[in-house]
C-alpha cells in the first residue's frame, strides 16, 4: 500500500490520535454498495469516511437501523434467546439495572414487554447523575457512535470513583467471516484491542482486563475510572502495519481455504437447533430469557 495524499483521502480526523493521515481499505458494503472504509496510519483505528450527517444518523439509529440490519421493528423470539437482554439479566440476578436504547421500536419493546426500565434516548440525552453508577455496559455499542472516544469520556461522569467501563465491540482482526461481510453501514468505527484499549486510557481509564471471544469474532475491554487527567491524542506504534496487513491477506480465497467455512456451519447449525428448541418450548420473550438464565446458573450450583 502506498501512502495516500492526506487531505484526499481523510474528511474526519481519526478519533482515537486525531490524524487525519489515512488510507482506504474496502470500498463496498455487505451488501455491494458503496462504503468507503478508511485505516488511521498513526494508530490503525478503521472508520468509515465520509459519513453522513448527525441529523442522518439519528434518524437511521432511531428508526431505521434494526428495520435495515434485523428486517424488524421489534425483536423477535429467538433474537431475544440470541442476545440475551443485559438489563433484564441483570435485574434478574439481583442488581438494579437500567438502560437507554436509541432505537424506537427496541426500546418500547424493552419497557412495555419486558417491563425493564429502558428509554429511548441517544446518549448524549441521557438524564444520568453524576458518580450515580457502578458500573456502564456497552455491547455492540460504541461502533456505531459518531465520536467512541466522547461517549466513553462522557460515561465517566457516571461512575462513581473507581467505577467499571466494559465494551465489547466486533474485531477488525477476525477472519472468521467472508470478507465482504466485515463492513456495513451500520458500523462507522472497527477497533483491535490495541485501539480498543487506547480509547479506553485516552478516556480516562485503566485497563483491568481485555479478552477475545473463542472464534475472534469480538473483543471486551473492562476498565477502570481512574482520577488522573484523560490522556491527550493517542498513539499505538505499529499497530497500523498490524491491522492493514490482516485486512490485505483477509480475501475471499484465503477465507475460503481456511478451517472456518467447514466449522463455523456446523457451530450455527447446533447453535439454530438449541435455539429453535429453546424459542418453541418458551414462546414468551420473558420465557426465553428465564429459560437462559436459569441454564446459565445452573452449572455454577452443581459446583457449589
Amino acid at each position: 500500500m502506498h501512502k495516500p495524499n492526506a487531505a484526499a483521502q481523510c474528511s474526519i480526523p481519526c478519533n482515537l490520535c486525531g490524524s487525519t493521515d489515512a488510507e482506504q481499505v474496502r470500498s463496498k458494503d455487505r451488501h455491494g454498495e458503496y462504503l468507503r472504509s478508511v485505516i488511521c496510519r498513526r494508530c490503525g483505528l478503521v472508520w468509515t469516511d465520509p459519513r453522513p450527517t448527525p441529523e442522518q444518523v439519528r434518524e437511521f439509529y432511531g428508526h431505521e437501523y434494526r428495520l435495515n440490519y434485523k428486517q424488524t421493528y421489534q425483536p423477535k423470539a429467538k433474537q431475544t434467546y440470541r442476545s440475551g437482554k443485559v438489563v433484564y439479566v441483570l435485574r434478574a440476578m439481583g442488581y438494579d439495572a437500567s438502560g437507554f436504547e436509541p432505537n424506537e421500536g427496541y426500546a418500547r419493546y424493552a419497557a412495555e414487554v419486558l417491563g425493564l426500565p429502558v428509554r429511548q434516548r441517544f446518549w448524549q440525552d441521557a438524564a444520568i447523575s453524576p458518580e450515580s453508577q457502578d458500573m456502564v455496559t456497552m455491547f455492540h455499542t460504541v461502533e456505531h457512535l459518531e465520536s467512541p472516544f466522547d461517549m466513553m469520556r462522557h460515561a465517566r461522569q457516571w461512575l462513581r470513583p473507581q467505577g467499571l467501563l466494559l465494551v465489547e465491540v466486533p474485531n477488525v482482526e477476525a477472519v472468521c467471516q467472508q470478507p465482504h461481510t466485515q463492513f456495513h453501514r451500520g458500523h462507522l468505527y472497527h477497533f483491535n484491542l490495541a485501539t480498543l484499549e487506547a480509547m479506553h486510557q485516552r478516556a480516562g481509564y485503566s485497563v483491568v482486563s481485555s479478552s477475545t471471544s473463542p472464534d475472534g469474532g469480538n473483543i471486551t475491554v473492562i476498565s477502570r475510572k481512574t482520577d488522573a487527567t484523560p490522556a491527550g491524542a493517542a498513539e499505538v506504534p505499529g499497530n497500523y502495519e498490524r491491522v492493514a496487513s490482516i485486512l490485505r491477506r483477509h480475501t475471499a480465497l484465503r477465507h475460503l481455504f481456511s478451517r472456518y467455512p467447514f466449522i463455523r456451519p456446523f457451530s450455527k447449525l447446533a447453535a439454530r437447533l438449541e435455539e429453535q428448541r429453546s424459542v418453541q418450548s418458551h414462546r414468551p420473550a420473558k420465557e426465553v430469557l428465564d429459560a437462559l438464565i436459569a441454564d446459565a446458573l445452573r452449572p455454577s450450583e452443581r459446583c457449589a
